[in-house]
């Protein structure tokens, strides 16, 4: 049920994704009154997990790593229980040269790896000889090409770069997307030089070390999403409401909805994608709003099966499988996620979710679902050399136009010229996964730094 808008609240989130709804508890937490306008009719974007005929999906993220402080404090304070994968979740496969191909888990197993060739090998293990990099941005393309060779962009970069951004990696800006490495090469001059040296840091850092998991919870990612809802106070969140204009006011900011209703606040934090804040804010900093507009995204179509576990001539015994683009594949990656945890499949049955479309094949999500589905179903046919159709006991696709934001070449003097036109209006604040990291733990971290600028500016 929409409730009535408020007409005044000290600050206002746009936007109820994970980014949003993080910034709105920690400001709830810190005694601040909040409201949150959503334009859809549900909490957390993306963050939608579904149940159906015995299987569990997910419309968006399916994990997240046991490294997510941030994350993992929210859960401790909101009484979560994350639920850790299966520990076949550390094994990745590779689809190349025609077959699946188990990655290596250790750096030392790269040198038996039939991932590469010996050429490719050789190449690599030249990387601590490779100059650094002159410029102040490269793609990933081109620096990982210099540093450690083609193949391993073509074999191994291209399609994790896929699996994550579904992008392009000669587009794609190396220091935005892996500022680690561009630290490590630019710091230590090498990738190599730069992980020995992270590794001896971390030998002396008195941090407890763990083993890193993949967790989620027992009724999927949108257990998070509902328990930062439910630990506002009731009325906090208003869906079914879009917000036409923001202008400033003499004390704060007079938000405008597509009802016509005004809405009065001091601070506001915009929670939302990046072309919808470029729209805005346009009438505060056009600067800044063109900044945002050219941050493309790319659109992805998911597309979920079940199968009969029989029907499937694999193990299935890890966390999926990664397509290279040299493979002539459309299809980007499959997450087995009846592999990872124990509900997401009926006994007997697998649940396979695909990924399709991105940067190589944006036509894909123009096509009717039962298309999309059709070439999945060819796809994993090839993939996992099963010789007749196959049919799935489930399906179910879900087509986004703009699903993920792509860190492409130029990316971080975007961001600069943005934080710098909101120095303009230090009440308004930004967050989301356009700016720093698409990760969910960046996510959540970009809504915590946006609430923590207004209960302590100076800090």
């Amino acid at each position: 049920m929409i409730q009535a808008s408020p007409s005044h609240c000290d600050t206002l989130v746009i936007g109820a994704g994970v980014s949003g709804l993080s910034a709105a508890y920690q400001l709830h937490q810190a005694g601040k009154a909040v409201r949150v306008i959503e334009a859809s009719p549900h909490a957390g974007g993306l963050i939608r997990s579904h149940w159906e005929a015995g299987f569990l999906t997910e419309a968006g993220p399916n994990t997240f790593p046991s490294t997510a402080t941030e994350i993992l404090d929210l859960c401790e304070q909101l009484r979560l229980e994350p639920q850790a994968t299966h520990p076949n979740a550390k094994k990745r496969y590779l689809y190349l040269n025609g077959k699946l191909t188990a990655l290596p888990g250790h750096p030392l197993q790269a040198v038996t790896t039939p991932a590469l060739s010996l050429f490719g090998k050789l190449r690599a293990l030249q990387e601590p000889f490779q100059p650094r990099t002159r410029t102040n941005d490269i793609s990933v393309a081109d620096f990982l090409e210099n540093r450690v060779g083609k193949e391993v962009v073509e074999r191994l970069a291209d399609p994790f770069i896929s699996g994550i951004y579904a992008g392009n990696v000669a587009e794609l800006s190396l220091p935005a997307v892996f500022p680690k490495l561009w630290q490590w090469e630019q710091s230590a001059g090498g990738l190599l030089k730069g992980a020995r040296q992270a590794k001896r840091a971390s030998r002396h850092s008195n941090t407890p070390k763990k083993p890193m998991q993949l967790l989620s919870f027992a009724g999927g990612l949108e257990s998070f999403i509902s328990a930062l809802v439910n630990a506002l106070p009731e009325g906090t969140c208003h869906f079914g409401h879009s917000v036409t204009q923001v202008e400033v006011t003499e004390t704060g900011y007079q938000v405008q909805l597509h009802t016509g209703e005004l809405l009065t606040c001091h601070h506001v934090i915009i929670a939302t994608p990046a072309y919808t804040a470029a729209r805005l804010i346009h009438s505060l900093s056009e600067s800044g709003s063109n900044a945002l507009q050219n941050i493309p995204y790319n659109g992805l179509a998911v597309v979920h099966l079940g199968f009969n576990k029989a029907d499937i001539p694999h193990p299935l015994d890890g966390f999926g499988c990664l397509i290279p683009r040299r493979e002539k594949l459309p299809l980007l990656g499959t997450i087995w996620a009846s592999s990872l945890f124990p509900n997401r499949a009926p006994e007997g049955q697998v649940l396979l979710s695909n990924f399709i479309g991105g940067a190589h094949h944006p036509e894909i999500v123009g096509w009717p679902p039962a298309k999309i589905e059709q070439l999945v179903l060819r796809n994993l046919q090839t993939v996992f050399k099963i010789p007749e159709p196959i049919q799935p006991t489930y399906s179910q696709a879900l087509i986004y136009d703009k699903a993920i934001p792509q860190y492409s070449l130029g990316h971080l003097n975007r961001i600069q010229t943005i934080e710098a036109e909101l120095q303009k209006n230090p009440h308004l604040h930004l967050c989301g996964n356009y700016l720093h990291g698409i990760a969910l733990n960046e996510c959540v971290k970009s809504g915590l730094a946006a609430a923590n600028a207004i209960i302590d500016p100076l800090k």
